[in-house]
């Protein structure tokens, strides 16, 4: 039930699905088919019946109210089609849109606030990530295959995630006259975020000083909510 709302709420969490390979050894697979079957397939046939339902709408006529493009442009199945016959287009808009992580997309990944208009203190930034890269450094208490099997799966889940991320918004929201991918905000990434954390510490296995991960969990949760309060107060008081 819980994969199947996961997979529901946002469309790229379907990639989510792969986790259930992490279970057991893949070879294992063809004895629980049936409960593994349990937990993907209802997701895999409502996530599309609902995208269906909804028409895949993402406001895409925010672009056209700026400059006109052909309306087979925010078409997803025309759009398909013409990657079928350019496959170098997409990962070239996704590449130039990748460009602008470090100035834009991991600064919104972190928190900027209001109308993306409010942005927190500029060391605020490295000081959140630094502590963000150090809290997965743990050792996990599993043995050498089960930790390969997690490290694969929650890295491919990953990337799948980002990837689809990307592909969505070339299907439904990028013009073909633009060279980049519009519309991604950092902030989609935060859901793949304990992803990425169980992929560095299944990768690394390495165990920080007891007590250390849980103090700078602490100490980033602090500096965040009182940069927040004061960038908030800044903006709206001064």
């Amino acid at each position: 039930m819980w994969m199947t709302l996961c997979a529901l709420s946002k469309q790229p969490q379907i990639v989510f699905m792969i986790l259930e390979l992490t279970v057991s050894r893949l070879k294992e697979l063809p004895r629980r088919w049936t409960s593994a079957a349990m937990v993907v397939l209802p997701g895999l046939i409502l996530s599309p019946l609902w995208v269906i339902a909804v028409s895949a709408d993402i406001a895409a006529w925010r672009l056209q109210a700026e400059a006109f493009h052909p309306p087979e442009h925010f078409d997803p199945l025309w759009k398909l089609r013409y990657m079928w016959e350019h496959p170098f287009h997409f990962p070239l808009a996704a590449w130039n849109a990748l460009s602008g992580w470090g100035d834009r997309l991991w600064p919104e990944l972190i928190g900027i606030l209001g109308w993306q208009d409010i942005l927190l203190r500029p060391w605020t930034y490295l000081m959140l990530t630094a502590l963000l890269m150090l809290v997965p450094v743990q050792r996990l208490q599993l043995d050498g295959a089960t930790r390969a099997r997690l490290a694969v799966m929650t890295g491919l889940a990953t990337l799948g995630y980002v990837v689809l991320v990307y592909l969505i918004f070339f299907l439904t929201y990028t013009p073909l006259d633009v060279d980049h991918v519009r519309g991604v905000q950092g902030r989609y990434f935060v859901i793949a975020l304990p992803l990425a954390a169980i992929f560095v510490a299944a990768v690394i296995n390495r165990e920080l000083p007891e007590g250390m991960p849980a103090a700078i969990a602490i100490a980033g949760s602090v500096i965040a909510g009182i940069t927040t309060i004061q960038a908030l107060h800044q903006a709206h008081w001064y």
